[in-house]
């Protein structure tokens, strides 16, 4: 067998929604195991970055996540490929005519989202606004501005797969559009990868929604990776789900203060006037 499809990023732009949605269709396996990060592995291991997932390092791990049927389009979504610089010629080593989906999040939104996720995985406890100041206090502050400024700064990462890639290989997906017609967006894909488009997903379901836990000492607690990992291996997985909402609570968003987004447009507006370029695409709307 070999992977057909990836689902390359950006974090926090919707790609845990579309991997769930397109595992619906008769025609598409998605990987057991969503986040395999098989072609950024050598980066991620690097960096010491990883959210406590099994780490999937050889070519045969990589395939058994993959229930092998006939007739069958394979694809995986690992949002740390389209950051990495080598991963766009790691798989199109792996399969030339693989395809990409790339899905893009206005960056000062993606940021704060992925932000919001990490403090709530007890990843982070600073402020964003000393990270995104670059405050050396902290030990892991250049990794912090990594994963929420630079990972949103697409022009360079959608430029690397657009030059390994034929454009009919790739398609483009914009949050905002995802988040208006996900039955539209969905379609496109369907057809993008050459299966039937008239299949509706059950997107009435949501996927990855905000939540916080309901206090400090919970969020503490579940910030080691480790017990979170044995934990889950213990527990019965349909305890985890019940258990998650005891401790947790879903809740509204909490808003980015205009100081700091004012601060982030301007970081980011020259990389978006890059990409409108590139793309051909009007993001004015990133811009305000």
């Amino acid at each position: 067998m070999k992977v057909d499809f990836f689902i390359v990023g950006a974090p926090k732009a919707g790609t845990t929604s579309l991997y769930h949605y397109l595992n619906e269709h008769p025609k598409i396996v998605m990987s057991r195991q969503k986040e395999t990060d098989f072609f950024s592995d050598e980066s991620l291991q690097k960096q010491c970055l990883y959210y406590g997932k099994n780490r999937v390092d050889t070519i045969e791990k990589y395939h058994n996540l993959f229930i092998t049927l006939q007739e069958k389009k394979y694809g995986e979504a690992s949002v740390s490929y389209l950051f990495y610089e080598d991963v766009p010629d790691k798989i199109k080593e792996y399969n030339s005519n693989g395809k990409i989906i790339i899905m893009l999040r206005n960056p000062v939104d993606r940021a704060f989202s992925h932000y919001l996720m990490d403090y709530r995985l007890g990843l982070i406890s600073s402020p964003l606004e000393e990270v995104f100041e670059r405050q050396p206090h902290n030990k892991k502050s250049k990794l912090f501005y990594q994963q929420y400024i630079e990972l949103g700064l697409y022009f360079k990462q959608v430029k690397r797969y657009l030059d390994t890639f034929r454009s009919e290989n790739i398609h483009i997906i914009f949050y905002q559009d995802f988040k208006n017609d996900i039955e539209g967006v969905i379609k496109k894909v369907y057809h993008f990868l050459g299966v039937d488009n008239s299949f509706k997903p059950g997107v009435e379901k949501t996927h990855n929604t905000f939540s916080r836990p309901k206090n400090n000492l919970i969020r503490i607690v579940y910030s080691f990776v480790g017990l979170r990992k044995f934990l889950k291996w213990l527990i019965p997985k349909n305890l985890v789900k019940r258990i998650k909402n005891t401790l947790f609570k879903k809740d509204e968003k909490p808003e980015l203060n205009i100081q700091l987004r004012n601060k982030m447009n301007e970081l980011f507006v020259e990389d978006i006037k890059l990409l409108e370029e590139l793309l051909s695409k009007d993001l004015s709307r990133w811009k305000k």
